[in-house]
């Protein structure tokens, strides 16, 4: 019986964490889809683009990378500080230079990893650029109830 209840329990847990698994990718997909709509879809006639800069509503998406070691990898970047601000810019661009070639684009893996940071969860997207199939992996954090881009491959 003991043993019974023991499977009971394992599986019960199994399903629990696979359905976390699929919640958290959709998330995750949901997460990249409007960071790569906002680099690519900059809207000029926003007042807010001329007074703190093109790429300032993607800021919520990406991770602070910098050196307070209290911030990085656990809070979003301020765009408002000008630091930062070019970090969320080096993203989007990257983001345009890559997938943002290709409206087609297409998420072709998700996979988790655990590091020091907390775990990881992986995008691998390919994309067609000038005729040829690239790949690119986007690595995201949970941070409260959202994913945050932390890397770019």
């Amino acid at each position: 019986m003991k043993m019974l209840i023991f499977l009971f329990v394992l599986f019960f847990s199994f399903i629990m964490k696979a359905q976390d698994l699929h919640e958290d990718s959709a998330f995750v997909a949901k997460s990249f889809k409007e960071l790569a709509i906002l680099c690519k879809k900059v809207d000029f006639a926003d007042p807010k683009v001329q007074k703190y800069g093109v790429f300032y509503n993607a800021a919520p998406f990406i991770l602070y990378m910098g050196n307070d070691k209290k911030r990085a990898w656990k809070d979003f970047a301020n765009y408002l500080r000008e630091d930062e601000k070019k970090g969320v810019d080096e993203v989007c661009l990257k983001i345009n230079q890559t997938v943002n070639q290709d409206p087609a684009y297409k998420i072709v893996q998700y996979i988790t990893q655990t590091e020091s940071e907390g775990t990881w969860h992986v995008l691998t997207i390919t994309y067609i650029k000038k005729g040829v199939e690239k790949k690119a992996a986007f690595a995201f954090l949970k941070i409260g109830n959202r994913f945050g881009l932390g890397d770019v491959d």
